[in-house]
């Protein structure tokens, strides 16, 4: 059975944990969509962050809506995702878990590490001040959320490597590709949809 694997993958963790390079390149890995989940902050979220003052709940709910919205889409849509996202508090995690067939993988990183990360880099609204507030935010992630935890401090091939291993393990289907998958479940031929270059020439988040 296949119907029953993940078909949205979200990469989470605190600024720095390397969340948009690993969801990259497992998007690759799969062969599928990719969303940065930061393009879904407001212009006043990031204003206000560049401003090192720490969002709230009332400023991430907007930008959670927009997030379960390309999470329900992409599911009814039958194309497999990566998304990132800080997931914070485990309400969050919640929420963009409830459409279902989504699996979340948290990047478990050392403060020091995040630290040197971010001195590191300049180019980014989420500078190193901002790091502690998120720190202070985060809800541990607990053993009922089924969250696949990783080592972030591991190379980024050998973070997609073992969130594989752990997620085949429980999902065996995993085994296929994603457009096997669904072929599967929609009861049609087996056919890569396409090309991967059709689908970049229309992306699903447009």
């Amino acid at each position: 059975m296949t119907n029953n694997c993940p078909l949205v993958w979200i990469v989470m963790g605190v600024s720095g944990s390397g969340k948009s390079l690993v969801g990259r390149r497992l998007a690759q890995h799969l062969e599928c969509d990719f969303l940065e989940g930061d393009r879904r902050h407001s212009p006043a979220n990031i204003a206000k962050m560049q401003a090192h003052m720490p969002l709230n709940d009332g400023d991430r709910r907007q930008w959670l809506l927009d997030m379960e919205a390309d999470i329900q889409r992409a599911i009814a849509l039958h194309r497999e995702t990566v998304l990132t996202c800080s997931a914070l508090k485990r309400a969050y995690r919640t929420q963009l878990a409830g459409p279902g067939r989504v699996q979340l993988v948290w990047l478990n990183v050392p403060q020091a590490e995040l630290e040197r990360r971010l001195t590191s880099r300049l180019d980014h609204y989420m500078q190193p001040a901002m790091l502690h507030s998120q720190l202070a935010a985060f809800e541990s992630v607990a053993s009922e959320e089924a969250v696949i935890t990783v080592d972030g401090q591991l190379a980024p091939d050998d973070i997609v490597d073992q969130v594989l291993m752990q997620a085949i393990a429980q999902f065996p289907g995993l085994k296929k590709t994603w457009w096997q998958r669904m072929t599967e479940e929609l009861n049609e031929p087996t056919e890569h949809p396409k090309s991967l270059a059709a689908i970049h020439r229309n992306p699903l988040w447009m």
